[in-house]
């Protein structure tokens, strides 16, 4: 497998932000388990059911940081490897009021909703650097960086999206009615959930140092320039584009315009908001591959639709044939694609292509 140089890689990165790498899509591969509590290894120093940020002991997480760095490095690729607070954490809906969840049985954790009802803005915290969840957020970052030593970006972590955190503080399907039922007291919710994901979004870019003028990605390994953000909005694969254009669309202007460089990940589910992102000031769009969701000759309308303003990243269980297709139907100048590999013999076959 060839060898990049850091440098090298940050250049390519740049060009791909410009729509104009000349020398072919970018290709990443991701390692290991997409499962956190699988993929960190946490069985020995995690506990399994509802946990508290100070359940976290942060240093017993830095062996797994850097066996994944050397993991990934040993791999090759046009990509880089990010640390962030551990993002096997719903820390949005924690910081919201909810209650963390560890479950081993599927490898993941999830939020629980607050017991109190939430019937307004109000009656959710207000955000605050002494919040027990935002102080360890700071913990991670501040050992992360000793660890890093400059060898590799840090990034923001999982922060879930407003039409996530809705989902998590009022559980599906119920959240979708409220929008409908009374729209100008969701709307201040959303105002305030917006104004939280800034805040802390900006608590951990000022830990963060830069790398190369950017900073990483977390779970993508995408480097990004300036004080960028990963966003997300998986729930609002369940709304209208009405709802979505009215609720959650301003939030996400709101979130762009406060960074220098914003990605927003998307499933293929049964809404993909498209139309609305690409008239965005977002940096990129990445469009994930799900085990056994639609392949890239099914996603191809949604990647001309983002292709025509924007860089697309594809992110998933790619298969001979969705490679093949992208490499024969996409411009590669604004192309990045990560797929799941179970081994360098699959990732060096796959560089080739």
């Amino acid at each position: 497998m060839e060898r990049i140089s850091t440098r090298e890689r940050i250049d390519n990165f740049k060009l791909f932000y410009n729509m104009a790498n000349t020398n072919g899509p970018l290709v990443g591969f991701y390692l290991d388990s997409y499962y956190p509590l699988i993929r960190f290894r946490t069985k020995s120093y995690f506990k399994s059911g509802i946990f508290e940020a100070e359940d976290l002991k942060v240093n017993a997480f830095m062996e797994q940081y850097e066996r994944l760095f050397n993991l990934y490095e040993s791999y090759g690729g046009d990509f880089i490897w990010s640390a962030s607070a551990f993002w096997g954490v719903p820390w949005l809906e924690s910081i919201t009021g909810c209650k963390a969840f560890a479950d081993y049985e599927t490898g993941s954790t999830r939020s629980i909703p607050p017991a109190k009802e939430i019937k307004c803005a109000d009656d959710i915290p207000d955000f605050s650097n002494d919040n027990p969840w935002v102080k360890k957020t700071e913990e991670f970052l501040i050992e992360l960086t000793k660890l890093s030593n400059g060898r590799f970006p840090l990034a923001t972590t999982l922060m879930r999206g407003i039409s996530d955190i809705f989902s998590a503080l009022f559980e599906s399907p119920q959240f979708i009615y409220r929008f409908m039922d009374n729209p100008n007291l969701q709307k201040d919710i959303a105002s305030k959930l917006t104004d939280i994901w800034i805040q802390f979004a900006k608590v951990q870019l000022d830990l963060i140092p830069r790398f190369y003028g950017g900073v990483g990605s977390f779970f993508y390994s995408m480097w990004m320039p300036g004080r960028g953000v990963w966003l997300q909005e998986d729930a609002s694969a369940m709304l209208s584009p009405e709802i979505f254009g009215d609720f959650i669309l301003p939030c996400i202007n709101k979130i762009v315009s406060q960074f220098d460089s914003s990605i927003i990940h998307l499933h293929p589910s049964s809404y993909i908001p498209v139309e609305f992102l690409v008239e965005t000031d977002l940096t990129a769009i990445e469009l994930h591959i799900d085990y056994g969701g639609p392949r890239a000759s099914e996603l191809f309308s949604y990647y001309k639709k983002i292709l025509s303003r924007k860089p697309l990243i594809i992110w998933g269980d790619l298969n001979k044939e969705d490679m093949d297709f992208i490499k024969l139907h996409l411009d590669s100048e604004s192309v990045a694609v990560m797929p799941v590999v179970k081994n360098i013999s699959q990732a060096e076959n796959i560089w080739r292509f």
